[in-house]
């Protein structure tokens, strides 16, 4: 196989790259008059904000309802190695501000390349060059910012009418049906959500794409933000319930304690915020209440297997499987082999089929996945001797996995959840930032903006 495509849609590197790259905001100035500010939240943007809150001279406190800090970010050990269960990729490192951190933090990046890909029929059948190349092209199409198949229209329609061979049903051969399908299992791992549903202006709404080069994390996503709250004040086990404005500050309230403070900044996930676990008083703004609404939640699971030995070639990136049934268990699988030596499969699932297999017993997630690999290297291959799985749409403290746009969505939106609230509420994370919202570094950049706007408030 020869096409090396890229794996993502929304660079913004201009705009990274001059953002600062050590673990404050490298532009602010003491505070004249410290404030005292709680953080809602221990993840990357939680922590990205409070590290330069505090490099600023602000006195920080920061609540998290986990017994962990790193939120969506979730490093654990695994076989002798440490593997991320959340995100797991610094998307486009160069000019990523996630980059310096990974690199003071000591962590060995790992390029992972699509040319590096295997890729089965549902009967196991390996695709040809050919085949493979021609399904990738298409791949390039979907995520080029000058894509063929950019949408014009004036009213918003989903991706999968947008462009029809994300649309099984518009396939004429089996094959192509499957391809299809396959195509559309890879927009809901990169999107969280089904073609069916993302918005086809917010899909072509990028102004760039991310470089081909995207790097696994040797030490794993933790060790960053081990790196940001290292000598922050961090209260775990401290669910929110509620936020309140109270003379000229806020009252943070968990069950245990309220705490007072002038400024708060929250960075909650978004399924978080549509399930209302967090009462604020007064209400959001209608502007607020409208975006948390809109944004999409997605999800994204993994379901991982370990093995005594590689039965598959050691130096792949990715084992791809199409598949004949609805839900694919294995549109793709990373393999940890070629970067950690061991043989470790991390099967990717994504939108509503991660919805489906989520509800299923740890064994039988497993079974789905080990069903393709059979297919693919034979039904003597071994069986794993310990496998994980997640699922993000169950963990109350997440809700989900990421946001997209849906039918209906915007960027504005985006805008909208992530203004102040009567200059003492600020919102961060992922889903409450315009700066490359969904990835990591988004969430980082977006925890940077926060504080900055603390600062001056």
């Amino acid at each position: 196989m020869t096409f090396q495509p890229t794996l993502g849609r929304r660079g913004l590197l201009a705009l990274l790259a001059a953002m600062p790259t050590v673990p404050g905001i490298a532009q602010a100035q003491p505070a004249v008059h410290p404030l005292n500010v709680i953080v809602i939240g221990a993840g990357l943007s939680g922590l990205g904000c409070a590290r330069a809150l505090a490099d600023a001279g602000h006195r920080v406190t920061v609540l998290e309802a986990r017994p962990r800090t790193g939120g969506r970010l979730h490093t654990v050990d695994f076989r002798g190695v440490r593997l991320d269960m959340g995100g797991a990729w610094i998307h486009g490192p160069e000019g990523n501000p996630l980059t310096p951190l990974a690199d003071q933090a000591g962590i060995r990046r790992m390029p992972t390349y699509d040319a590096r890909s295997i890729m089965a029929d549902a009967d196991g059948r390996r695709l040809t060059e050919a085949e493979t190349t021609a399904i990738f092209d298409t791949v390039g199409k979907l995520i080029a910012h000058d894509s063929p198949y950019a949408y014009a229209g004036a009213r918003d329609v989903s991706l999968a009418e947008a462009v029809p061979v994300l649309d099984p049903t518009t396939r004429a051969t089996p094959y192509e049906q499957r391809v299809s399908a396959w195509l559309s299992s890879y927009v809901a791992g990169y999107a969280g959500g089904d073609a069916a549903e993302v918005s086809a202006q917010g899909w072509f709404g990028g102004e760039g794409e991310i470089p081909e080069e995207n790097h696994l994390l040797a030490q794993g996503y933790n060790a960053i933000t081990d790196l940001l709250g290292r000598g922050i004040d961090i209260r775990l086990r401290q669910a929110v319930r509620s936020v309140r404005l109270a003379g000229s500050g806020v009252v943070v309230a968990t069950a245990e304690q309220a705490y007072f403070a002038d400024r708060v900044v929250v960075t909650l996930p978004l399924g978080v915020l549509k399930r209302g676990d967090v009462a604020f008083d007064p209400p959001l703004p209608a502007a607020h209440q409208g975006a948390i609404a809109r944004i999409g939640n997605g999800l994204l699971n993994k379901i991982v297997l370990a093995f005594n030995r590689p039965f598959w070639p050691p130096d792949a990136h990715y084992l791809r499987s199409l598949s004949a049934t609805r839900d694919n268990a294995a549109p793709e699988i990373v393999s940890l082999q070629p970067h950690l030596d061991v043989p470790v499969l991390v099967a990717l699932v994504g939108g509503s089929a991660a919805q489906r297999i989520e509800m299923l017993p740890d064994a039988a997630q497993v079974d789905l996945v080990m069903e393709a690999l059979r297919r693919m290297f034979g039904s003597d291959i071994p069986r794993p001797v310990d496998s994980r799985v997640t699922r993000w749409s169950r963990d109350i403290y997440a809700r989900g996995s990421y946001s997209f746009l849906p039918v209906g969505g915007s960027l504005d939106d985006h805008g909208a959840l992530s203004r102040p609230v009567a200059g003492r509420i600020f919102f961060a994370g992922e889903a409450a930032t315009t700066e490359a919202p969904s990835y990591a570094h988004g969430a980082l950049l977006g925890g940077r903006r926060a504080a900055r706007e603390v600062a001056v408030s």
